[in-house]
Parts: structure tokens; C-alpha cells; sequence
């Protein structure tokens, strides 16, 4: 039997990401779609063959069969969609970030608990297969310890990814800008490959869209558990092209993804006789392209019990809080440990 879908926001992300690979299963099939703005959703309707179209996400859960829900709307309401859907059975894969807050973050897992259900969120970074190679390349020991980073995604902004998503500019809706779009991603992966991050020192700042309410820049100190130290950088800013990549400084060389242009995994070793080592992976994706991020995949295998869940609620919270901290450390021009957060 196919597992029944049903997408609540038809904008960019399910319209480039969740629904094409979605249809990409043979066994799933997609129920209905919701969007306030009918219109959006009424095309891709057509396009996706799917019959029942909502302005009313309530309306759409409560008299549609599904097993599942894709949140794919503005950050403030992943929180209310995501518990009601999960209050009525339903599994939920929700974008990034899960959440704008700790507590609506807590509800969100505990709701999951209560009714036995998955919770995903779509921190595709740690999906890709560079960078799982790379982190069994940094646990094999090849190139040591690990003593720093340095990671960085910008691009244009999102009005040119997404043309009807002026929510991203709105601190009610989006509670931040580049460091909640953008930084999310690489706390994530960051967390995922080295381990779990004890204080940050942040500042951010609206260096060109000055017409908007959030940052469009930010930059990021984080200290790990473990002593590792790094950079975080985030940015709406960068022109023409996007900036994707990840350095790691080692005991015994450096490890760089999608930061050479002829070599997506690279690694450089301070043994002369070893040199340069380029990995066979793909290289990383970009918003410009079609492509697999396997968090469809990652979500219904998980439905279906052929894996564990690859990003469950706990793992989005963790993102969430580092973000968090980044913003409190900027308002308060201090450092700012990750445990403080509340």
C-alpha cells in the first residue's frame, strides 16, 4: 500500500525539493496540497496529478486519509502544523528550522513521543554523500586530530530562490534571517561531523537589504566539546555565485569540501610523500539545480522501519540552539554557552 502524503506550503522548497522527489517513489502517492495562496498550489496540483487542494491545513489533516505531512511554510508556524498533525497520527518531515524557539522545539518532540510517530526535520547537509564521507574520513584518524574550521553559505538572498517568499524578511514570521536560513545548515552539519557545541560568540548585522528585519549577514565563533574551534559564516550577500564549503585544519593535513572547484572532497596532507588526495563524491549541490537530498528518501524509509530516522526532532533541536545562541551572543555582545539556552 502506498504511503498517502500531503504538502502544507507550496512554495520553493516543496516545489523544487519535497514534491518532485516525493513523485520520485513509486510508493508514495501525493493526496493533497495546502497553501493560503490557492493558486500556487492549484498548479502544482496539476502538474503533480493530485486531486484535493486546501487553503486550510487544519481542514486538509482532518478530512484527507493520510499518513504523512510534509511542513514546508514559514518558520513561526512549524511548531503549530507540525503538533496538530502529529496530535492526529499523522508522521511529519518539517523544514528547517524546525522551530523559532526552545519550548515550541520541546512540544514539537514531545507530541512526536506521545503518539508514537516520526518527526523529521530537512537538514539535508548531512545527507549529502560528501559529507558523510567526510566525517568517516575525520573519525578514521588519516589526517588526525582536528584542531579547526572553517565553514561558510552564502548566496544572493532568498528572493531570488524563492519569488513570492517575502516571510524570510520578517522577523515575526522568520525570527531571523541568513543565520536561521542559511547557518541552521551548518550547525547541523557541523554538529554532525565534530561533535556537540559548547559556546558561541556571534555578530550579525543588515549590511544591503537595509528594508528588511532581519540579518542578512552573520558571523560565528563556536568552541566544541571537545575543544575544536571554527567559523561559522552565513550571508544573503554573496554575489553572483553561492559559497558552500567546508575546511577542516588537522594534526596531519586539511580536508576541503566544495570549496575547490575541480575537486569537491580534497585532502592535503603535511606528509610530502602522501600529497593530494581528491575523493570520488558529487559534488555539492546548489540552489540553481535539480536534485536528490535524500530527505524524502531519509523520511519515508523511516516510515516504512528500513532505517532510523537520519534527523529526528532531537537533532533539530540541536541546530535550533546554536542558532539561538548566535542571536543571543549578538544582542548581548558576549560569548554565550549553548547550555544557557532556554
Amino acid at each position: 500500500m502506498k504511503l498517502r502524503v500531503g504538502v502544507i506550503g507550496t512554495g520553493a522548497i516543496a516545489k523544487y525539493r519535497h514534491l518532485p522527489e516525493y513523485a520520485a517513489r513509486e510508493d508514495v502517492e501525493i493526496v493533497a496540497l495546502c497553501d493560503i495562496i490557492k493558486e500556487k498550489a492549484d498548479k502544482l496540483a496539476v502538474r503533480y496529478g493530485v486531486e484535493s487542494v486546501y487553503t486550510d491545513y487544519k481542514q486538509m489533516i482532518e478530512n484527507e486519509e493520510l499518513d504523512a505531512v510534509s511542513v514546508c511554510t514559514p518558520n513561526y508556524l512549524h511548531a503549530e502544523m507540525s503538533i496538530f498533525a502529529l496530535n492526529h497520527g499523522l508522521h511529519v518531515l518539517v523544514e528547517k528550522p524546525m522551530a523559532t524557539s526552545l519550548d515550541e522545539a520541546n512540544a514539537m518532540i514531545e507530541a512526536a513521543k506521545k503518539q508514537e510517530r516520526v518527526l523529521m526535520v530537512g537538514q539535508n547537509q548531512r545527507l549529502a554523500p560528501m559529507h558523510v564521507l567526510a566525517k568517516e574520513i575525520i573519525e578514521s584518524g588519516m589526517l588526525g586530530k582536528v584542531n579547526t574550521f572553517r565553514t561558510v553559505f552564502g548566496h544572493a538572498g532568498p528572493e531570488h530562490w524563492s519569488k513570492t517568499g517575502k516571510w524570510f524578511f520578517d522577523k515575526k514570521q522568520a525570527f531571523a534571517g541568513s543565520l536561521a536560513d542559511l547557518g541552521v545548515h551548518k550547525m547541523d552539519l557541523i554538529q554532525f561531523i565534530l561533535g556537540d557545541v559548547d559556546e558561541v560568540a556571534c555578530f550579525i548585522d543588515t549590511l544591503e537589504k537595509k528594508d528588511c528585519g532581519v540579518d542578512d549577514n552573520a558571523v560565528a565563533v563556536l568552541r566544541l566539546k571537545n575543544g575544536i574551534m571554527g567559523t561559522v559564516e552565513t550571508s544573503w550577500t554573496y554575489k553572483p555565485a553561492e559559497e558552500n564549503g567546508t575546511t577542516f585544519f588537522c594534526e596531519k593535513g586539511t580536508l576541503k569540501m566544495a570549496v575547490e572547484p575541480d575537486a569537491p572532497l580534497v585532502a592535503y596532507f603535511a606528509n610530502p610523500g602522501r600529497g593530494r588526495c581528491v575523493f570520488e563524491v558529487p559534488k555539492m549541490q546548489t540552489n540553481e539545480e535539480q536534485f536528490s537530498t535524500g530527505v524524502i528518501d531519509g523520511f519515508v524509509d523511516t516510515i516504512q522501519g528500513k532505517k532510523e530516522n537520519p534527523v529526528p526532532g532531537e537533532e533539530g533541536r540541536k541546530a535550533l540552539k546554536v542558532v539561538l545562541a548566535c542571536l543571543e551572543s549578538a544582542a548581548s555582545n558576549r560569548k554565550v554557552k549553548i547550555e544557557e539556552v532556554k
